[in-house]
């Protein structure tokens, strides 16, 4: 069997006639060609948010380097040198621009602490969440104490708010039931209950600012623009929606009693026969159960 003898950047190997390697280099390349694998190898460990991939292309950038010093000095390959330098560069401008997008992911403090509140422990990417709070119209409005929110009756269901400061005070047919705190939604049960309908009716509580407030709000059709749109979005809203809305149904452990006074549980199936004697349909429960027993962490 024939061997050709070939000369590499480190030393004479040779070659078989299949093309495959009959012997090795007996000795390893230098220190700068092991540590490029070393960077490489780190970049492997990032993960799929803004600052796993910064991390990511930061170790790529680094291998790249180490292996063009290694391709023009150690080698003295121009093609290893080249290849690797135009790969530095695209690693390079990923990073940048991993930089800018995180730059651009930058809210208001009171955006902030709702996120840290309610979409972090979800562990949400920012810009799913820069998605939510940047629909169109969406808006932060502020509510003086003593003005509704919400007038039973009179008030369209057609948008969903979250209260960001500030208390507000559930009132229906004149009695105070419950309140509202912050990082709870005001309207989440006349949300449910309306967002697949076409006319989603009308509250049927007051909500009137116990104290100045300020609120988070989304327009009805805005929001469902939205949602159908961005389906993980959408997913997630409905997790802190429901979050929100289990809270309040809670509630009614102290709220509903038997005849006896004993509290029902409603995680008992037999609560489910307690609801039958209100006769509500789907829209209607939602509407009725938080708000007529009363709703919310803070629900008294």
């Amino acid at each position: 069997m024939a061997e050709t003898n070939d000369t590499g950047p480190v030393g004479i190997y040779t070659i078989n006639e299949s093309g495959l390697c009959d012997t090795y280099l007996p000795q390893s390349l230098n220190g700068v060609f092991q540590l490029a694998h070393v960077f490489f190898g780190l970049a492997y460990f990032g993960g799929s948010t803004l600052h796993g991939l910064l991390y990511t292309y930061i170790c790529m950038f680094l291998g790249y380097l180490v292996f063009t010093v290694y391709g023009f000095q150690n080698a003295c390959a121009a093609d290893i040198g080249g290849w690797c330098f135009v790969f530095m560069i695209l690693c390079l401008v990923q990073a940048i621009h991993s930089i800018w997008r995180m730059r651009e992911v930058s809210f208001s403090e009171e955006l902030t602490k709702v996120y840290e509140a309610l979409f972090h422990p979800l562990q949400v990417p920012l810009l799913v969440y820069k998605a939510l709070v940047e629909c169109p119209n969406c808006q932060i409005v502020s509510l003086e104490q003593g003005n509704n929110y919400a007038t039973e009756g009179k008030t369209p269901v057609d948008r969903l708010s979250l209260m960001i400061s500030g208390k507000a005070v559930v009132i229906h047919d004149g009695k105070k039931l419950h309140m509202i705190g912050r990082n709870q939604f005001l309207d989440s049960p006349e949300w449910e209950a309306a967002k697949d309908q076409e006319d989603p009716g009308k509250f049927q509580v007051t909500i009137r600012a116990e104290t100045d407030c300020v609120y988070l709000t989304w327009p009805r059709r805005d929001l469902l623009n939205l949602l159908s749109r961005r389906r993980y979005l959408a997913r997630v809203l409905s997790a802190v929606l429901g979050r929100d809305l289990t809270n309040k149904l809670y509630i009614l452990n102290e709220k509903v009693m038997t005849p006896r006074g004993a509290k029902y549980d409603i995680r008992l199936p037999g609560f489910s026969r307690l609801l039958g004697q209100f006769d509500l349909d789907a829209k209607g429960l939602a509407s009725f159960v938080p708000h007529r027993f009363g709703a919310g962490p803070e629900g008294t």
